[in-house]
């Protein structure tokens, strides 16, 4: 199965907005949390990302779980 570039690039940019999205990390961390490693767990499974861009999509949702919640 072959992934378009342009869908793995829809879907990153989703998945960065709501990395970044500020309103999110201060109302809902934990949703935010919850949302970004769902995307990136299915993401990998469709094929869209392997496994080394996965990780490093989780290390970021942690880091942001981290800072959002100090």
């Amino acid at each position: 199965m072959t992934i378009d570039a342009d869908v793995k690039a829809n879907e990153l940019g989703i998945w960065n907005k709501l990395l970044i999205g500020d309103a999110a990390a201060q109302n809902r961390a934990d949703h935010q949390h919850g949302a970004l490693t769902t995307h990136a767990e299915v993401l990998c499974r469709l094929g869209v990302i392997d496994e080394g861009e996965k990780t490093e999509m989780l290390e970021l949702a942690d880091a942001r779980y981290s800072a959002s919640t100090e």
